[in-house]
């Protein structure tokens, strides 16, 4: 499994520094044209970091790149 890389990008909802596991999640949930960081995810679909983390996996078999 990668290390997360930054992208130098900034969230369009917060102003955090993307990394490569912020634009696979966005990417996955449908987000094509921008992504957003993970805690803006968190809170659009109302879960704890953890919680959406399992997600992710269970649904779209991807897992937190190492370092997160």
């Amino acid at each position: 499994m990668d290390k997360a890389r930054w992208l130098g990008i900034s969230c369009p909802l917060c102003g955090q520094e993307l990394n490569s596991w912020d634009v696979r999640c966005s990417k996955s949930v449908g987000y094509l044209d921008y992504q957003i960081c993970e805690n803006c995810l968190c809170k659009e679909y109302d879960m704890e970091k953890e919680e959406f983390r399992d997600r992710m996996e269970a649904y779209f078999e991807i897992r937190p790149c190492r370092g997160l």
